[in-house]
């Protein structure tokens, strides 16, 4: 970030805060002696979390089980300790932060994305048979977090550059480069690291419109490119220009990925399928069936005429 931006987020005294309980659960987490009932006790302080946790132990998307799973125990024995406080961490986050974003900021747009993003990017995290598909969801998440810090620091100037950028995501990010010296991934990845949040999460988000970056360190390189092009699959239901963000996205997977074919249609459904049902539990409203199959049904139909050509 250039000075004069990085001072003016600085004084900023609305910037989105991390929430206290999910920042416990992510230290608890992160301390191997941890056992499963401490953390099913802090997290049980907050009857909110309980019951969105459950919800995702039995749902298909998290926890696909056959036997319904009644309490917090159970559900971080399914998913997982690290699962269990991504996902606290996530709900909390969008509970708190659902309220910033001002002065010509379309908030169910920034939701619709980055909830896109998030589920394509745990698809594609599975598709990888990687073992931190949550840090992917919520590195996926935040990607776009640096939006909502800029429409709290730049006022009306941001809602002009949204304007300008037409919702057009790639062009977004040249608009808010050439006015503001930086872009909203920067500005992302600067608050994540003064919540001390983990450097993978502040690399995958600095990292999120260039993953080939040089100071990627390799061991990150796998997350960094899963977040990225979770980013750009997100805009096939978001961008207004759907054939060109099929091609984006399309192009991504495969360099960045090895993702082809039959592998890159899986993904689109396996997005689709699993977006309302994540929405549901983070009770939002972004959307239905119909429109979520309209689209990928008109990508599925641009990918095959274009492999035919």
């Amino acid at each position: 970030m250039t000075p004069d931006l990085l001072q003016r987020v600085k004084n900023c005294k609305t910037l989105p805060t991390i929430p206290a309980l999910p920042l416990q659960v992510l230290q608890l987490c992160r301390n191997e002696d941890t056992d499963i009932k401490r953390l099913a006790e802090l997290i049980s302080k907050d009857p909110t979390f309980v019951a969105k946790i459950l919800n995702v132990a039995n749902s298909s998307f998290f926890g696909n089980v056959r036997h319904k799973v009644a309490t917090v125990t159970q559900a971080i024995t399914l998913l997982g300790m690290n699962s269990v406080a991504t996902l606290a961490f996530c709900f909390s986050l969008y509970r708190d932060l659902r309220r910033h974003g001002r002065h010509g900021f379309d908030h169910a747009r920034y939701w619709r994305r980055s909830l896109l993003a998030s589920v394509s990017g745990r698809v594609m995290g599975r598709w990888l048979k990687r073992a931190d598909c949550e840090e992917i969801f919520l590195a996926a998440l935040l990607q776009d977090l640096g939006m909502l810090v800029l429409s709290e620091t730049e006022g009306q100037t941001y809602g002009q550059l949204i304007q300008r950028s037409a919702h057009s995501h790639q062009r977004l990010v040249e608009v808010e480069r050439e006015t503001l010296g930086a872009d909203h991934a920067e500005v992302g990845a600067w608050l994540v690291e003064q919540w001390q949040l983990p450097e993978l999460l502040q690399v995958a988000i600095r990292c999120s419109h260039d993953p080939l970056q040089a100071e990627v360190p390799e061991s990150f390189q796998p997350i960094v490119k899963c977040v990225a092009v979770s980013g750009r699959l997100a805009d096939i239901w978001c961008d207004p220009q759907m054939e060109h963000a099929i091609q984006e996205a399309a192009g991504a997977a495969h360099n960045w990925l090895g993702v082809d074919g039959e592998a890159f249609d899986s993904i689109l459904v396996k997005t689709a399928e699993g977006f309302l049902e994540v929405a549901g539990l983070f009770q939002m409203d972004l959307g239905n069936t119909q429109d979520m199959q309209s689209v990928l049904e008109r990508a599925r139909h641009f990918i095959q005429t274009t492999a035919s050509a």
